[in-house]
């Protein structure tokens, strides 16, 4: 399994502050993320302690995480993430095109570490059955999310994936999805240039994925100050000297 981190949002409701940056529970939201992600992998597959990676994705090696988003920062957001070796950074291409687009350019930098990807995504290999982690920097329970996704997943084939659903609400960017079927879909909306500031939601429209009901609130994100106030949540270091 590998992950998909959007950390690429320009946080209009929080004044420009970058969301990935807040502070929670002495980490940042993306540090949050990230180890969130690396447990989920590591409880579906042992992979990640056979691959060992560096944070330079070096020769031979394979990163299991991408984040996506403003690579100088994400990677200064990361400084206190316990799992920030297994990562790979990128930018979706243009900047801040949307989340579709992130997770273009996530799929597209994990592929660059593996000369294997290709098996991943070929229908009838048993590489076919690896999933995709994907989920949004801005949630501050997102590590609990991807466990209980993780837990999920195993009962799914290797064509269906798993989504989040809160309260009734479908969360796209809190789902597993099978890597080949994303991978086909992300193709197509590239050749049809229908990748930047595209819905997520019609990304996955091919994907065949399964509803996972999560406890109320689980996947609640931080789009405005309230938000975060009602979370606990300061401001990165860095921002705070400038509000």
């Amino acid at each position: 399994m590998v992950a998909v981190i959007l950390a690429g949002g320009l946080s209009r409701r929080l004044g420009g502050v970058p969301k990935a940056g807040l502070i929670f529970e002495g980490k940042t939201l993306l540090a949050h993320t990230v180890d969130g992600a690396a447990q989920a992998i590591a409880q579906t597959t042992d992979q990640l302690a056979a691959q060992p990676t560096t944070s330079g994705g070096g020769a031979g090696t394979r990163a299991r995480i991408a984040v996506v988003g403003p690579e100088e920062k994400t990677r200064e957001w990361l400084a206190d993430a316990e799992s920030g070796r297994d990562v790979v950074f990128v930018q979706e291409d243009p900047p801040f095109s949307g989340p579709a687009a992130g997770i273009a350019a996530g799929l597209a930098a994990l592929a660059a570490q593996s000369d294997q990807w290709a098996q991943s995504v070929l229908p009838g290999s048993d590489a076919a059955s690896e999933h995709v982690l994907v989920l949004a920097c801005d949630m501050p329970r997102a590590g609990e999310v991807a466990a209980l996704l993780a837990a999920e997943v195993v009962g799914c084939g290797a064509g269906s994936g798993i989504m989040a659903v809160d309260d009734g609400r479908k969360q796209p960017l809190a789902g597993m999805y099978p890597l080949a079927a994303l991978q086909a879909s992300v193709d197509a909306a590239r050749q049809a240039d229908k990748l930047q500031n595209a819905s997520v939601f019609s990304l996955l429209a091919s994907v065949n994925i399964k509803e996972c009901v999560v406890p109320a609130g689980l996947t609640a994100d931080i789009d405005t100050w309230q938000d975060a106030r009602a979370q606990g949540i300061g401001a990165s270091p860095a921002e705070a000297e400038g509000q």
